[in-house]
């Protein structure tokens, strides 16, 4: 006997709103299954185990693309890699101010999606805008060994050498990529006060004679400082609320959220991963 953490209803709630959303691209790969893809992991504030998971479009497909698929964050991974290490470490504040220019190092040099440059804007700005040189200036002050050293503790399992040497990580372009069910740890750690859970969706197993053979023991590893936690949060609402904000045209008056849009070069990833008091939520689409 297996036990999980799986809530029916939630799950019903989150497959559908994937299905839903993107029920208007048609188009089917050669065995079958959608060409666009999405995936999506939630998980409960209270007690940190997922609650539910999907996939893919529809239940019939066995490749399990919150676990499994490895895809590029892009500005999702802002939060967790620049900003917040830079606040844990006092590198910065949301009031600091950056310039939105030009940047280069080492020939490599970050372009911001419209193509853009705002000029001075504190953090906050930055962030609710999705601002990429501000970004890579913050990693860049902080330090790469430093803010990898986060995506470490929230325990990101497809991390590999190579992007300690990439500028690019810096805006969400790794090696390999990041799992949905990892992102919706990262942003889980922040809507808990900067403690990281590696809990799943896992109860407990007992064998064929009701003997226990596996039973979740609660692990919680503190790596933001909960005021650290508290202020990008703050920040990230803004990513709702201010009208600059990349999801301002999904605030809703009735919750408060906090989350960060994310998409990568020509669109072939976007994503959202954000929280609110109850549930934080990972979503990632595009093509396998």
């Amino acid at each position: 006997s297996i036990y999980t953490s799986f809530d029916q209803g939630l799950q019903a709630k989150l497959q559908a709103s994937v299905d839903g959303g993107l029920e208007g691209f048609t188009d089917t790969q050669e065995d079958g299954r959608y060409s666009m893809q999405g995936a999506a992991v939630c998980i409960d504030n209270a007690t940190q185990m997922v609650v539910a998971v999907v996939g893919g479009r529809g239940t019939e497909d066995a490749y399990n693309r919150g676990y499994l698929a490895e895809r590029q964050p892009g500005s999702c991974i802002k939060p967790l890699l620049d900003y917040a290490p830079a606040i844990n470490e006092g590198v910065a504040a949301p009031a600091t101010t950056y310039t939105d220019k030009k940047v280069e190092v080492d020939g490599y040099s970050p372009k911001n999606s419209n193509g853009r440059y705002r000029g001075k804007m504190t953090l906050r700005e930055a962030l609710d805008r999705s601002i990429n040189t501000v970004a890579f200036q913050l990693y860049m002050d902080t330090g790469a060994d430093t803010c990898l050293s986060y995506l470490d503790k929230l325990h990101f399992s497809s991390l590999c050498y190579a992007d300690s040497t990439a500028y690019s990580v810096s805006i969400g372009g790794f090696t390999k990529g990041v799992t949905v069910a990892d992102m919706a740890r990262g942003y889980a750690t922040l809507a808990n006060g900067g403690n990281f859970s590696d809990n799943t969706c896992l109860v407990s197993v007992l064998d064929h004679a009701g003997n226990l053979v596996y039973e979740k023991q609660d692990s919680i590893t503190r790596v933001f400082n909960e005021s650290t936690s508290f202020i990008v949060t703050d920040m990230l609402e803004g990513v709702f609320n201010e009208a600059y904000g990349t999801a301002y045209r999904y605030r809703d008056s009735s919750q408060v959220y906090a989350g960060k849009t994310g998409t990568t070069n020509d669109n072939k990833d976007a994503w959202f991963c954000g929280y609110s008091k109850y549930y934080t939520v990972a979503v990632w689409c595009g093509y396998d």
